[in-house]
């Protein structure tokens, strides 16, 4: 069962960095995301929720994942509290690419026995990044965006986005959501930090990097 959330609506300046295409055009991004699921898995159930995050937070607490790709400071401050707020919690991962070339990937996973917060964990890793020259290349994405890196794809867009392909999109994707994935099908205790990745056309670093929240632990 998978509950999908963002009102935001599909328009043509999106296609050639999300993947939709044209005849999603109009459509809210979650329909267009559930209509696309069904047609990959006629054995799912794909709801769409109202707004960007279901109305009953007993409803998110009752899933295995919450998946955040909206690198939103609410939607980020709504999952702190849902972390705070229950002893049972899913596993949380938030995942968004760089500005200026859309060929980096970050996956933030807050495991369900983590002490900290989802900005907690980003915190922490910014830090850590920041202080070590040889993960350079992976800076900016804790840096503020420089002029000329965020484009405005069409007219009357209202937030700046990143530049890159939908190609590059979908690679970084596909390689964030695998990392994930093995953090769902680990035995013993979910791990919970930070993972980095390039894709192989980026500029010179290490292509995959993982940071360990050290503090993790039973609460």
């Amino acid at each position: 069962t998978i509950t999908v959330c963002d009102p935001g609506t599909i328009t043509g300046g999106l296609l050639v960095r999300q993947n939709y295409i044209e005849e999603d055009i109009g459509q809210t991004k979650a329909d267009a995301l559930a209509a696309r699921l069904r047609a990959i898995r006629d054995d799912l159930t794909v709801t769409v929720a109202e707004g960007s995050v279901p109305d009953d937070p007993a409803s998110c607490l009752a899933a295995d994942l919450i998946l955040d790709a909206t690198v939103s400071n609410s939607i980020t401050t709504y999952l702190d509290a849902l972390v705070a707020a229950s002893a049972r919690k899913p596993l949380i991962a938030q995942v968004a690419t760089d500005v200026s070339s859309g060929t980096l990937g970050i996956a933030n996973v807050c495991a369900p026995n983590s002490k900290l917060t989802p900005s907690e964990i980003d915190e922490r890793a910014g830090c850590s990044v920041l202080a070590d020259g040889g993960l350079e290349l992976y800076h900016p994405l804790w840096q503020e965006a420089a002029d000329g890196d965020e484009l405005i794809p069409t007219r009357g867009c209202s937030v700046p986005t990143f530049h890159g392909s939908a190609a590059d999109l979908a690679a970084v994707a596909a390689t964030l959501v695998s990392l994930i994935g093995a953090h769902l099908q680990q035995a013993e205790a979910v791990t919970s930090g930070t993972h980095l990745i390039a894709l192989p056309h980026a500029a010179t670093g290490p292509r995959h990097h993982f940071l360990l929240a050290e503090t993790d632990g039973p609460t």
